[in-house]
């Protein structure tokens, strides 16, 4: 995720640059402590009108991808239609001298690709057990989010 976050940086506008400044951006080892630290993101996707639909939900990483297990509604439906999403993982609201747990976060937006839960089941099974506990017996299909693009921002950098 390293590389693809470098390469994002890279592209990046002024303005995004300049609102989370690379020599800001987690390293691997944060990336790693971020995302290990973390059960639950909020995923985007777009209805078909073109609003926004934002709700958290739990993921893990495995394969350099993102893994979210889902229920058949609005968020599957959109996939289906516009396979693209956003993710985001946040802690603290401390900036850098602030009293309070410092503020990181990670955005990454990509191309998604839909799975049959029995299907991907046994690559994930012990990557998500050890993040959640019990498997997503609830879960209609697996989302799979490949980010194009990853920035990350640490407030005590």
């Amino acid at each position: 995720m390293i590389e693809i976050q470098r390469r994002s940086y890279a592209n990046a506008t002024p303005g995004l640059r300049a609102a989370w400044p690379e020599r800001q951006a987690l390293d691997a080892a944060g990336l790693d402590a971020l995302l290990g630290g973390h059960r639950y993101c909020v995923l985007a996707t777009a209805r078909a009108d073109g609003r926004a639909h934002a709700a958290p939900v739990a993921f893990a990483v495995a394969g350099g991808a993102f893994w979210i297990a889902t229920v058949e509604g609005l968020r599957l439906r959109n996939l289906r239609a516009r396979p693209w999403a956003s993710l985001v993982v946040m802690e603290g609201d401390a900036d850098e001298g602030e009293a309070g747990e410092p503020h990181r976060a990670l955005t990454a937006e990509g191309p998604v690709e839909l799975h049959e839960v029995r299907a991907v089941w046994p690559r994930l099974e012990a990557e998500w057990l050890a993040r959640h506990g019990h498997p997503p017996d609830w879960a209609e299909a697996f989302v799979e989010l490949r980010p194009a693009r990853v920035f990350s921002h640490d407030a005590s950098r």
